[in-house]
């Protein structure tokens, strides 16, 4: 039977996934994972380069689909051209979610990687880094909303980044509480009208 390049590739992603969800990245190790996965080590250096290099490759096509999803998304709804249009953007942007946490459950097991496992990585700051993505698309909206603001006295970067946080932890925190996909997009909903509601009071929308 002649080798069959594909099939080895996914064997070992295939091994390597069960191995740093069980143990984590700096605990798993090259040769367990091809041992799991049925090859040599030398069969390994002819797919990835380093342990390192597996792990990217195992999440970075789902990290970067749902970044550029994330950041299509939210551009949809940061157009702001009178003070009628601010709450409408508002809810059009959090009601988005739905669609991000849609792909989060499609991609469930990256995404537990990327939370629970990836120390050690590059990656291991994903939370960090989609906050501050979140944060900077709030700073933007808010800074077109100014001249419609009632109250732009109160409109500050903290006030956008804890509602930036809230919306991004209570999704995260439903997976790994092993939520539905309903019910973290229910939870999510109502962090959203919290925030919603609480922007609505304070700036007087």
């Amino acid at each position: 039977m002649g080798y069959d390049f594909e099939k080895t590739h996914e064997h070992i992603l295939e091994s390597a996934l069960k191995s740093f969800s069980s143990v984590g990245f700096r605990a798993s190790s090259i040769r367990q994972i091809c041992r799991d996965a049925g090859v040599t080590n030398g069969a390994f250096y002819a797919h990835f380069d380093s342990k390192e290099d597996l792990f990217a490759k195992l999440v970075e096509p789902t990290v970067n689909e749902f970044f550029s999803l994330f950041s299509s998304e939210k551009e949809r709804y940061m157009l702001v051209h009178s003070a009628e249009d601010i709450i409408p953007s508002l809810q059009q942007s959090f009601s988005s979610d739905e669609l991000m946490i849609h792909f989060i459950y499609e991609h469930e097991a990256i995404f537990r990687l990327l939370l629970t496992a990836s120390g050690g990585t590059p990656y291991e700051d994903f939370p960090a880094k989609l906050i501050e993505v979140e944060k900077s698309g709030t700073r933007s909206f808010f800074e077109q909303c100014l001249p419609y603001i009632a109250k732009p006295e109160n409109l500050s970067e903290n006030l956008g980044n804890q509602c930036s946080a809230m919306i991004v932890h209570t999704v995260f925190d439903c997976l790994l509480n092993g939520k539905k996909e309903s019910d973290t997009i229910r939870e999510t909903q109502l962090a959203s009208e919290f925030c919603l509601e609480g922007l609505r009071a304070v700036l007087g929308l």
